[in-house]
């Protein structure tokens, strides 16, 4: 669980079961913090989609995108399962934070964030395999 100074949130979100709060392949950067219920991550494939894990309370929700400052389109959909309250993050903020680290660490971070992208797409393979 992540501990976050509460001004680091703009505002909250509702969202009910189903809900998509983020979607596969856009390209925005906001990030947030599940402040109750959880969310599940899942990946589009042919066959439809595919959850890759569960989230809960005190998770980030968008990091990836974030981190790679929306060039990228969003790896998966984060979907409420039930009833979900979001903190939205205050981006500029934690922008700056973000790019007070040296250039090395933010290479770092970002050469990770690539590996999850990675690591996602082939878990979507891996469910999609053993359902034959």
């Amino acid at each position: 669980m992540i501990d976050i100074d509460p001004f680091m949130i703009l505002e909250e979100e509702e969202y009910q079961d189903g809900d998509v709060i983020l979607r596969e392949g856009t390209s925005t950067d906001w990030i947030y913090i599940i402040l109750e219920g959880q969310v599940r991550i899942q990946k589009n494939t042919p066959k439809g989609p595919v959850a890759i894990t569960t989230i809960g309370e005190g998770q980030m929700v968008g990091e990836m995108a974030f981190l790679e400052k929306g060039k990228e389109p969003r790896a998966a959909s984060a979907v409420a399962s039930g009833y979900v309250r979001l903190g939205v993050l205050d981006r500029d903020r934690l922008t700056k934070e973000y790019d007070s680290f040296s250039p090395l660490l933010r290479k770092l971070i970002l050469t990770l964030v690539r590996r999850m992208r990675y690591i996602t797409e082939i878990a979507a393979r891996l469910v999609i395999e053993t359902k034959r």
